[in-house]
């Protein structure tokens, strides 16, 4: 009996452990209702919240730039949903162009500063106007996300300037693919980082979303769309200035919906505009009304998107090649100089001179006028370096020459807009009229070789440049000058009136080094040659003469 008492005793136990066991095991499940998580790396990394600055550039020596540094910086700490985080003191200078090419150098930034976006502007005055951008970079592999540009002939104020990067910098956050985020959730309800500010009203439903792929410029890198997967819809049931208390409606499953989730764009919700004071310092916000945000309505400016795909892109070609915006260009070039002149006397004799390796120096000076793409240029070539003399019986027998190029013109560069949407530079074409002269002295001798010669002529000078690369500011180039009524001269001696032609042709490549210093190689050729008619006192007379340089220049351009 006792052991039966002890079998129906253990059984009972055995029913009681389980049934208690399953109910642990329900209390411990239902402590967690949210068990659905979908992770996306990329939606995870174009969270901003804190935005560190770069060094804003300019080219008139910090005019623009520290005005326009303090009033993004004072944007930044003022701004309810990007904080602000201070840039890194680095040893060496920052060159903010680089950050396009080398996304490395992005995301070293962002980890110094702990930051989720990086923004660089910088401005530049030339005679094309002003021309300014700003663009935003983020962890997504350290690339440009998105781009705002301006570019005004007239805008040269500072206050001007200021209610400019306003525009850009609103214009660039909502460029976004969302407009704010789930900061908190408990059961069904959620708290959103967007309110009133931001046209969100009472009663009106949202969609959420998850970034899943950013689709970019395959040149530009920029955002121009991207891949989404709507998990949840809201309802705003409380309105704050910058907050808002909403109910889940709809969620695709239980517990997708949590902190992160993004707040999808739509006509009704925007980024407040900042307001300046007469200082140019934020004194708040304008709230948002019910419209679609659009760039200044101010027909001065000149917002433009850089997804490569607007109609609007087409200007961005001149932009572009108008990064280093100046004033006029200083150019300082050493000079490898293969020279040859040969002359053919009546007599039957050819004497001639040569030198392979003839030393040089190249000086250019161009200036833009009147604010547009007319120039003036100034150049001059410059090469000392003798010979021998190849005339049986001539004596000296080394001779010293002197060759010397001068060169003044007014131009006006082309660029041409619809080079393709994908060109980092646009092609630009060049034209020219001026006036040339060449110059050559070289030793009297007896009898007499060669002459010293003279050669004028108006010149139609015609350029056309390109980038070489789609992406890299490397830009290759050719020229042709048209030389129209060229005249030689001789001295002491002269075989009469010269019948005289002359043909100059090069090619160029220039590679930034900096924004105000250029690398920059020419391979140039021109040959003068001339027959001779008539009666001169050249003892015996020479039928023809040809002078021959081929110029390799390698130095550099300096914008000013």
């Amino acid at each position: 009996m006792i052991h039966s008492f002890v079998k129906h005793l253990g059984v009972v136990l055995l029913i009681f452990s389980y049934a208690f066991s399953t109910k642990a095991q329900l209390s411990t499940k239902n402590k967690n209702p949210f068990p659905v998580k979908y992770l996306s790396l990329v939606d995870q990394k174009i969270v901003l919240k804190t935005i560190t600055l770069a060094p804003v550039y300019d080219n008139v020596n910090g005019i623009y730039s520290e005005p326009i540094q303090k009033l993004l910086i004072d944007l930044l700490q003022s701004d309810k949903v990007w904080g602000y985080s201070e840039f890194p003191d680095f040893n060496s200078k920052i060159f903010i162009e680089k950050f396009d090419s080398q996304p490395s150098e992005v995301i070293d930034v962002l980890t110094k500063t702990t930051s989720q976006g990086l923004l660089t502007a910088y401005i530049t005055k030339g005679p094309r106007g002003l021309n300014a951008k700003l663009k935003l970079y983020t962890q997504d592999q350290g690339l440009i996300l998105a781009e705002e540009s301006f570019q005004d002939l007239n805008s040269f104020e500072i206050s001007k300037l200021r209610e400019i990067f306003v525009t850009m910098y609103h214009s660039l956050k909502s460029r976004l693919p969302y407009r704010g985020y789930v900061i908190s959730r408990r059961g069904l309800d959620v708290t959103l980082n967007l309110g009133s500010m931001n046209g969100v009203q009472l009663g009106q439903e949202l969609v959420l979303a998850q970034i899943l792929k950013i689709n970019r410029h395959p040149k530009l890198k920029t955002m121009v769309g991207v891949e989404k997967e709507i998990i949840a819809k809201l309802k705003i049931i409380k309105v704050e200035p910058y907050l808002s208390f909403a109910k889940i409606i709809f969620e695709k499953e239980t517990g997708v919906a949590d902190i992160g989730a993004k707040v999808l764009p739509s006509e009704y919700v925007a980024y407040p505009i900042p307001i300046l004071n007469l200082e140019g310092v934020v004194i708040g916000d304008a709230p948002t009304k019910i419209q679609t945000i659009t760039p200044s309505a101010d027909a001065d400016l000149m917002i433009k998107s850089n997804d490569g795909i607007t109609p609007e892109q087409k200007d961005q070609k001149e932009k572009m090649l108008d990064k280093h915006n100046s004033f006029g260009v200083l150019t300082a070039q050493g000079v490898i100089t293969q020279y040859k002149e040969s002359t053919a006397l009546s007599s039957g004799a050819s004497p001639s001179a040569a030198n392979n390796l003839a030393p040089g120096i190249y000086l250019g000076i161009q200036l833009y006028l009147l604010k547009n793409n007319f120039f003036i240029d100034l150049n001059t070539q410059l090469n000392l370096f003798s010979s021998n003399n190849q005339f049986a019986g001539s004596t000296p027998f080394q001779l010293s020459y002197t060759y010397n190029r001068y060169t003044a013109s007014i131009g006006y560069d082309y660029l041409v807009a619809d080079a393709g949407p994908e060109s980092v530079d646009p092609i630009k074409l060049t034209a020219a009229i001026g006036f040339t002269n060449i110059k050559t002295d070289v030793s009297t001798t007896t009898p007499t070789s060669l002459t010293s010669t003279q050669t004028d002529a108006l010149d139609l000078q015609l350029k056309a440049s390109m980038p070489l690369s789609l992406n890299y500011s490397f830009i290759v180039g050719a020229k042709l000058d048209i030389f129209l009524t060229p005249k030689l001269s001789e001295s002491p001696v002269n075989s009469g009136s010269a019948l005289t032609s002359i043909t100059s042709f090069g090619f160029f490549g220039i590679y930034p080094i900096s924004d105000k210093l250029h690398f920059r190689s020419d391979l140039g050729v021109t040959n003068v040659s001339a027959t001779f008619s008539g009666a001169g006192t050249r003892p015996v007379l020479s039928t023809s003469t040809s002078i021959q340089s081929i110029n390799e220049q390698i130095g550099i351009e300096y914008l000013f």
